[in-house]
C-alpha cells in the first residue's frame, strides 16, 4: 500500500499501475476502534481472518495479490 498522511491518512494500492483498492482513515485518534477496522477491511476486500493476518503480517504482497484476483478484482 502507497500511503499519505494529509490531515488524515490514505492508503492506495495498485496493481500494474492501475488503481486496485483505496482506503483512508482520521490521524484524530491513535486507536482504530469503533466501526473503523470493519470499514478498513471491507475497503480492501477482506474476510476477517484474512485482515487479521494483515495486521499480524503473515499476509504478504502476493498472497494479497492473489486474494483480489480470487475476488475478480485484478486479472490473472
Amino acid at each position: 500500500m502507497e500511503t499519505k498522511n494529509a490531515g488524515d491518512r490514505f492508503a492506495r494500492f495498485y496493481y500494474q499501475g492501475k488503481l486496485i483498492i483505496f482506503t483512508g482513515r482520521s490521524m484524530g485518534s491513535k486507536k482504530l476502534d469503533g466501526d473503523i477496522p470493519r470499514l478498513i477491511r471491507q475497503e480492501m476486500k477482506l474476510n476477517e481472518t484474512q485482515f487479521k493476518d494483515l495486521i499480524d503480517c503473515p499476509l504478504g504482497y502476493d498472497e494479497y495479490v492473489q486474494i483480489l484476483k480470487d475476488k475478480g478484482l485484478i486479472e490473472n
